[in-house]
C-alpha cells in the first residue's frame, strides 16, 4: 500500500501578516510611548529643579544660623540665594554678608552654581520668562540693604521676608519654591493649579496634574 507523508508542520518564523501586525503594533507603542516618555522626563527635570533650589534656601538657612552663632551676633549675620542671568548662564548662587552691611562679593560664594538645566525657566504664569513676577515679593528695596533677587536670612533661622522662585517647563506646568512664613525660612514647592492659585500636591485636595 502505498504511504503518504504526513503533513509537515508550519515552519518556525512569521508570514507576512504577521509581521506587518507586530510592526504596526511597534508603530503604536512609539506613537504612544515616546511622548509619554518626554512628558515624564520634562515634570521629572522641572520637580528637580524645584527641588534643588528648596536645597540651596536650606543651606542658606543653615549657614546663617551657624555663622550667627559662631560669631555670637544673632540677627546680624545674613545669606541669600540669589538669581542672576548673565554671562554664566541662569545660575542661582549663594552668597553670605558677614558684616550685614548690604556688601557681596564673589568671595563670600558657598559651594558652586546651581544652572537651570535646558527648558526649565524662571517665568510667572501668563508672562515673559524673567518678567516682574518670576520672583515674587523678593525685591528687597526698602526691607534690607542688598536689594537682591531673592530671600535672605537671618541668623535666627527667619527669613526677611515671604517670596518666590517660579519655574515653568514651557509645556503648561509651573512649579514655584516658596517661603510663606519668614519667622521659620522654611520653603514648600507649589505648582499652579487649575489657573487659578498656587497649591502643594495634596493640598485643599488639590492633586498635581501634569501638561
Amino acid at each position: 500500500m502505498r504511504q503518504f507523508p504526513a503533513p509537515r508542520g508550519r515552519q518556525a518564523g512569521f508570514s507576512l501578516i504577521e509581521l506587518l501586525v507586530v510592526i504596526a503594533l511597534i508603530g503604536g507603542m512609539a506613537i504612544w510611548g515616546i511622548p509619554a516618555f518626554l512628558n515624564t522626563l520634562n515634570r521629572t527635570r522641572l520637580v528637580a529643579s524645584a527641588r534643588e533650589v528648596a536645597v540651596l534656601m536650606q543651606v542658606a538657612r543653615m549657614e546663617a544660623v551657624k555663622r550667627g552663632n559662631t560669631n555670637g551676633n544673632l540677627r546680624n549675620q545674613v545669606t541669600a540665594v540669589v538669581f542672576e542671568s548673565g554671562t554664566q548662564g541662569k545660575v542661582f548662587r549663594l552668597l553670605v554678608d558677614d558684616s550685614a552691611d548690604g556688601t557681596w562679593n564673589p568671595a563670600t560664594q558657598i559651594g558652586g552654581l546651581y544652572h537651570l538645566p535646558t527648558g526649565i525657566v524662571l517665568q510667572a504664569p501668563g508672562e515673559d520668562p524673567e518678567d516682574v513676577n518670576a520672583i515674587a515679593d523678593w525685591d528687597d528695596t526698602g526691607v534690607a540693604a542688598d536689594d537682591l533677587n531673592g530671600p535672605t536670612f537671618l541668623s535666627d533661622g527667619a527669613a526677611f521676608g515671604p517670596g518666590a522662585f517660579r519655574l515653568f517647563d514651557g509645556r503648561g506646568n509651573y512649579l514655584e519654591v516658596r517661603i510663606e512664613f519668614p519667622a521659620t525660612g522654611k520653603p514648600s514647592i507649589q505648582k499652579w493649579f487649575g489657573g487659578t492659585n498656587w497649591w502643594e500636591n495634596g493640598e485643599a485636595n488639590n492633586k498635581w496634574q501634569w501638561y
